[in-house]
């Protein structure tokens, strides 16, 4: 299972590298037209989000701010940091995409 999750993850990064960064003409034909859809951007992708799917299996059954810090001793803490870490996170992948839109224009 511990496999799986780490697959599902590096898949996820995959088409993130497809879609996103458009690298779908590099898987295609090996040759990439700019520098953040060539190799080293599906090698980074694909490890990010195996990385993450490991991390999501490892930690299962914990929400994030969980330890021994007294911000988030309840519950309903550790959620709302979470949400907040997830909001900042697709705003910066966001600032990304809208900033490589930008530059290709």
């Amino acid at each position: 299972m511990f496999a799986l999750y780490g697959l599902f993850g590096a898949a996820l990064g995959f088409l993130i590298f497809a879609m996103a960064l458009g690298g779908w003409m590099f898987i295609f034909t090996g040759h990439s037209t700019k520098p953040w859809n060539g190799l080293v951007a599906l090698v980074i992708c694909s490890t990010i989000g195996g990385g993450w799917g490991l991390l999501s299996y490892k930690f299962k059954n914990r929400e994030f701010g969980s330890g021994p810090s007294s911000l988030f001793q309840d519950q309903a803490s550790a959620i709302l940091f979470t949400k907040r870490l997830m909001v900042i996170a697709t705003w910066l992948a966001g600032l990304y995409f809208i900033w490589q839109l930008a530059k290709g224009l």
